[in-house]
């Protein structure tokens, strides 16, 4: 009869296993997608890291403790650059507000998802998986947003934009991944700051998805976003984590940087130590971060994300 010990011994190794895979693919993500498909999962391994580690010294295996403690640091320091706050902005910068949430088709909290977004006071607020049926419930908002952009049902778009600030369109785009995912853009002045925003809905990582998929849709995306100039702002939900080749690729070629703070927003059931952290706001040089708050679950896998973003060198505002 295996032992307990035995058993716990195994979980230690496979552990620790599991999370070199996860640290290769980190290094390793710009090489194949299973490197990256495998980097997604750093924060979940930290904490499986730390729980290994610990339950080796317990049972007395201190090379094994040893060897899973070195690799939940190595882990943390990999991941700590992309979960800590923004460095301060002067006082003085105009600042405004985004609320991004994908509100899952099926959710039926939408009256919560209305108040939060009033009580938010978020200049501008992107949704992503809307239908119909939410794009009816999400109506009294206009009171408060008289400006709003929706693309829910034409082709696969799924997008809806609420603005204090005049939103002109600019392009509804079906990306050439399999799923035709959508990138909406349009030009909005928020804080004295005229930019163009971007939001997408990024197709899902492999196996869902054919292998390929995510990475030519982030290039193209990437290219997309590089294409207008002075400020630009990329919301959305990407399915994919900050440190992995999606995010760094649109971050790269569109000369935007991803704004970093503690808290995974999927799946939304999981502890925020668990959570992958795929719903992200990217900006161009001239607005820089001030702070990302994760919210509570409100009806949907994914949680919301409020950023509070600084307009420091208007300089880059505006055409």
């Amino acid at each position: 009869m295996i032992s307990f010990k035995r058993v716990l011994r195994f979980g230690v190794l496979a552990g620790l296993g599991g999370m070199l895979c996860v640290l290769a693919g980190v290094a390793g993500a710009s090489l194949h997608w299973s490197f990256d498909l495998a980097a997604q999962f750093l924060l979940p391994a930290t904490v499986v890291g730390a729980a290994a580690a610990a339950t080796a010294l317990i049972c007395g295996w201190l090379r094994l403790a040893g060897a899973a403690a070195l690799a939940t640091a190595l882990a943390f320091a990999v991941a700590i650059p992309f979960t800590t706050s923004s460095a301060a902005v002067p006082s003085d910068a105009t600042r405004f507000r985004v609320l991004l949430f994908n509100v899952w088709f099926n959710n039926y909290r939408l009256a919560d998802v209305r108040r939060v977004i009033e009580n938010s006071k978020a200049d501008i607020v992107v949704l992503v998986e809307t239908t119909p049926r939410i794009r009816d419930a999400m109506q009294p908002l206009s009171a408060t947003y008289p400006y709003k952009l929706d693309c829910t049902g034409a082709g696969r778009c799924d997008i809806m934009i609420f603005s204090r600030s005049r939103l002109v369109p600019r392009e509804v785009k079906e990306t050439s991944d399999p799923d035709h995912s959508p990138l909406v853009s349009a030009e909005t002045e928020v804080a004295g700051c005229r930019l163009t925003l971007f939001a997408t809905h990024m197709t899902r990582p492999f196996p869902n998805r054919p292998y390929w998929a995510q990475r030519a849709q982030a290039e193209e995306i990437g290219g997309d976003v590089a294409a207008p100039g002075g400020a630009k702002l990329v919301v959305g939900d990407f399915n994919a984590a900050p440190w992995g080749y999606v995010i760094h690729t649109i971050a790269k070629r569109g000369g935007v940087r991803a704004l970093t703070g503690a808290g995974g927003t999927w799946p939304s059931i999981l502890p925020p130590q668990m959570r992958i952290p795929i719903d992200h706001v990217l900006a161009s040089p001239g607005l820089s971060f001030i702070s990302r708050n994760v919210l509570p679950k409100l009806g949907s896998d994914h949680l919301p994300v409020l950023a509070d973003i600084a307009v420091t060198d208007p300089t880059q505002c505006g055409r």
